[in-house]
């Protein structure tokens, strides 16, 4: 317990630092009534700087002993022994950089949201780089995420700057902010709305005495009136971001810009980009999975803001403002989930595995056995907490196997793309409609074949959902062969 406590440390002194970087991720969260087949749906690029790849990991189901877990003894997780299975989807070595679903298709994401507080304030080492995987390994909705997760940050207060957590499941989703510290809020995702998340908090007005839309720290508005970030006479009503967020000259060329881009591209409306923008939107259409696969993709083409000018200009992703898909971008994925679908093998994301702009996007079932070559030390890892950070953090044991992983292909065509961004990424994108078209259609009658199966056996619906991934997978892998084969 003492060598884990100790490894958890500084594994959260060293993450409290790295999360002071601005620049990373980007999340779109669509409630029910706003997309066209009844779903929530969430859209997220990650974000972070360095060569990593994505590694998918399934962690089952299992009983903890107190030895296993510091957050056990003691605080609201006291007890709380028997986890769900989840799966992982991994950046290597990189903190605060990891997604997750679990098996109540429960999704969490998370974006660096940088704050203005600067006072330490923890227990027991606090929480950071750990509280997604805590909670999507014990929650059974996207609200009890959130509340578990505020639960945990007043315990043991937040390790670094700041963050937004995304929890979505098939009812909802909840956009919940974190200071440095103990200070947090949670915001419901209107039913027929949709938030766009930057790097910088979305909250607005905060109403905590509305339980079916707010949670928070009880003291959020009078620790804010005591650091002196709050004024009712000079600010008016209390605005979170305002108040909790850290002023940057920074923000518009790397934050602001994005949500602008995101909410017109949403809405279908004109937007000044320089004023403010509310926490939630109205799309001008039910949005559908196709219309976050492009987003993701986005980088201000047609706009003032489109440095590349049509590609003219060189590659988009590397311009100085900063776009939505970018040069960083490590994996993109877009959770589909929906209520008339069997629990446990339901949840459908479909992940491209690399900068989504260069890179097919394929579905993952939570339910589904994982095909050989995405991920290292994966399928059924029953390791104990302090074998899967130290495998995280120390990453020998990972990268020593990154060459059998199918993402080095996505890599590869990468770096092929940029040698001449203009000429190639039209092509491309063609193709890549074409296929995630093909996919999406065949995907309705797998799901129809595996879900009147699984009313009888669950376990071979299971597998069924295994071998179209698995074809999937080697289909996608003869493709980027070819590809790479025929250009290079």
């Amino acid at each position: 317990m003492k060598k884990l406590l100790s490894l958890l440390v500084v594994l959260l002194l060293v993450s409290s630092l790295a999360a002071q970087e601005k620049e990373n991720c980007f999340t779109v969260a669509v409630g029910k009534r706003a997309t066209q087949d009844g779903s929530v749906l969430l859209a997220h690029n990650e974000d972070d700087p360095g060569d990593y790849l994505l590694n998918l990991r399934r962690i089952p189901s299992r009983t903890l002993e107190e030895s296993d877990e510091p957050f056990l003894e003691k605080g609201p997780l006291a007890g709380r022994t028997t986890l769900q299975e989840v799966l992982w989807f991994e950046v290597p070595e990189i903190d605060f950089a990891d997604s997750f679903v679990n098996e109540k298709g429960v999704v969490v994401v998370s974006n660096a949201c940088p704050s203005r507080e600067d006072r330490e304030d923890v227990t027991d080492g606090g929480v950071g780089y750990l509280l997604r995987r805590l909670v999507i390994e014990r929650a059974r909705s996207s609200r009890e995420a959130a509340e578990t997760a505020g639960k945990l940050i007043e315990a043991f207060g937040y390790t670094s700057s700041g963050r937004t957590y995304t929890f979505a499941d098939k009812n909802e989703a909840w956009i919940l902010a974190v200071v440095k510290g103990r200070r947090w809020v949670a915001q419901r995702v209107p039913d027929d709305g949709v938030v766009v998340v930057p790097n910088h908090y979305v909250h607005r007005e905060v109403n905590l005495e509305d339980k079916a839309n707010f949670m928070g720290s009880p003291d959020l508005i009078s620790y804010a009136r005591e650091r002196g970030w709050y004024d009712p006479d000079r600010d008016g009503a209390f605005d979170f971001s305002r108040a909790y967020g850290q002023p940057s000259p920074k923000d518009f060329s790397v934050n602001t810009l994005r949500r602008w881009r995101g909410v017109s591209l949403i809405t279908g409306k004109s937007w000044d980009e320089k004023g403010s923008f509310p926490f939630s939107v109205k799309p001008g259409k039910p949005l559908k999975i196709e219309d976050l696969t492009s987003l993701l993709r986005d980088h201000y083409e047609g706009t003032n803001y489109d440095e590349s000018d049509g590609y003219k200009r060189g590659n988009p992703n590397t311009t100085a403002q900063r776009t939505i898909c970018t040069a960083s971008t490590k994996y993109a994925l877009v959770a589909h989930l929906r209520e008339d679908l069997p629990e446990g093998t339901g949840s459908l994301l479909w992940l491209a595995p690399g900068r989504p702009d260069s890179a097919f996007f394929l579905p993952v079932w939570f339910g589904a056995p994982l095909p050989e070559g995405v991920g290292v030390g994966g399928e059924g890892t029953a390791n104990s907490y302090e074998e899967l950070l130290k495998q995280h953090f120390d990453g020998s044991e990972i990268l020593r196997e990154r060459h059998t992983l199918a993402w080095a292909l996505q890599r590869r065509w990468e770096r092929y793309l940029d040698k001449a961004y203009g000429e190639r990424i039209l092509p491309f994108r063609g193709l890549a409609g074409e296929w995630e078209g093909a996919l999406m259609r065949l995907r309705s009658d797998v799901e129809k074949a595996s879900w009147d199966l699984c009313k009888k056996d669950p376990p071979a619906a299971r597998f069924l959902l295994g071998i179209f991934m698995e074809g999937i997978l080697q289909s996608w892998q003869t493709k980027m062969e070819g590809l790479l084969t025929r250009e290079e």
